[in-house]
């Protein structure tokens, strides 16, 4: 690392430079039902270095940038053959001039994960225990599982002398349970990602996967249910805030994606259901990406981006801020979306769809279009609930905003926290 710094700072071509070093060790189990089929440990370093470039042309400033890996087993000369074709490609870009992160005298807070404590095969073991103590139940099994445990110590330095370090831990469990239906087995998959070990979540995800395994088993497929409000599962739809935040975004101001600035109502007028409020935060926890530094080494902050449908501050690197004279976010990577101001028992009044599981939710955050097939859903007909399948959801949030209600119960996936289920009156349903 010294050496790729060193030959970085005398390189004539390189005007800035920045290094990220990313140490990875991970520990991984594979399961078939409740047999472990493999077990598999690895340690791998990467290095990622971009050089700068910064030019005039006609008396406009700008800067070229060009990144590449390199590794730890390189020679002096393969890194400085690296840096050569780095900086040549470099000078051939022109982004308008920005500067790159400042150290600064702000002190990052621990961010604790109990998988720091002990070694990495007992803190995945344990996992294991709990994921299978909750196996076979409501008609339905785990099928298989496979487990990772990543540590991540992140080194970050640049040219203007920032030097920050930090590590962090991310947890995976890709799972898939299986029920038998009427005339086939029906399997369902779902990834679980977390940074700490939190018992209480992991049975909690399992006994929930297999009970909606189980109904997915007897589901039919969807009727004719007519012009009934949809409920979405906020777990299932959690990419639907990514309209709000890209509506927010000073990259996608900055390339003409939209033309909103602060002040504007991004929610539009006449409102009958909630208004939406979404905070950035660089950590909540047991997140896999909480932290407080992006790959800039720019120190993250909090802050509210929309507020009561309103945009409020702009989302934005340290580049795009520069950009547009505002203030800078860094590349936050966890979302806070508010309550709404009824309870799910009263958002479920009357028929409704209800949605689970999508085979694969969308949401286009530019359009604003969303929805997608559904694996599960209930049907509430005013008397009783029916599990239905085969059928699809669709709206624009332009629109179905208008008439959006948010519980006032939270729930967490990884990087989110949102609504529990969130209510729409006007979205298209169709059967398959």
């Amino acid at each position: 690392m010294e050496k790729i710094i060193e030959l970085l700072n005398k390189h004539p071509q390189v005007d800035e430079w920045q290094f990220v070093s990313n140490d990875i060790s991970s520990t991984e189990l594979f399961f078939i039902k409740d047999e472990l089929q493999m077990n598999r440990a690895k340690d791998v370093s990467k290095y990622l270095i971009t050089v700068f470039k910064n030019f005039e042309v006609e008396g406009k400033k700008f800067k070229g940038s060009s990144s590449t890996n390199l590794s730890p087993t390189f020679t002096e000369e393969e890194i400085n053959k690296a840096i050569d074709q780095a900086a040549l490609a470099a000078s051939f870009v022109m982004n308008e001039y920005y500067d790159i992160p400042n150290p600064t005298n702000n002190k990052a807070p621990e961010i604790k994960s109990s998988f720091s404590d002990g070694n990495p095969l007992e803190s995945i073991s344990n996992l294991v225990k709990d994921l299978y103590s909750e196996d076979q139940q409501y008609k339905a099994f785990i099928n298989s599982a496979e487990f990772f445990i990543n540590k991540r110590d992140i080194l970050l330095k640049n040219s203007k002398g920032l030097d920050v370090s930090y590590t962090n831990y991310r947890g995976e469990i890709e799972l898939v349970t299986e029920a038998m239906g009427s005339v086939e087995s029906i399997e369902l998959f779902n990834i679980i990602r977390f940074s700490d070990y939190d018992q209480e979540a992991i049975k909690k995800t399992i006994k929930d996967q297999l009970y909606q395994t189980s109904l997915r088993a007897i589901a039919i497929p969807l009727p004719q249910v007519g012009n009934i409000p949809v409920i979405l599962d906020g777990k299932a739809s959690a990419e639907l805030w990514s309209y709000y935040i890209s509506q927010a975004s000073a990259s996608s101001k900055y390339e003409h994606l939209h033309n909103n600035t602060p002040g504007d109502n991004l929610q539009g007028e006449d409102i009958i259901g909630d208004k939406v409020t979404i905070t950035v935060k660089p950590v909540i926890g047991n997140s896999s990406r909480d932290t407080y530094y992006d790959m800039d080494g720019f120190f993250l902050k909090e802050k509210v981006i929309v507020e009561e449908g309103i945009f409020k501050n702009y989302y934005a690197t340290k580049k795009f801020a520069d950009y547009l004279n505002c203030e800078a976010t860094g590349a936050v990577g966890n979302a806070v979306v508010s309550p709404g101001k009824f309870t799910e028992k009263e958002l479920k009044q009357g028929k409704y769809l209800e949605v689970i599981s999508f085979s694969a939710f969308q949401a286009n955050a530019m359009t604003g279009d969303f929805g997608g097939e559904f694996r599960l859903a209930i049907y509430f007909d005013g008397e009783k609930e029916i599990p239905v399948t085969l059928g699809v959801v669709s709206a624009n949030i332009k629109e179905a905003q208008k008439e959006m209600f948010l519980s006032k119960e939270l729930t967490k996936t990884d990087q989110f926290i949102g609504p529990k289920i969130i209510k729409f009156n006007k979205m298209t349903i169709a059967g398959n």
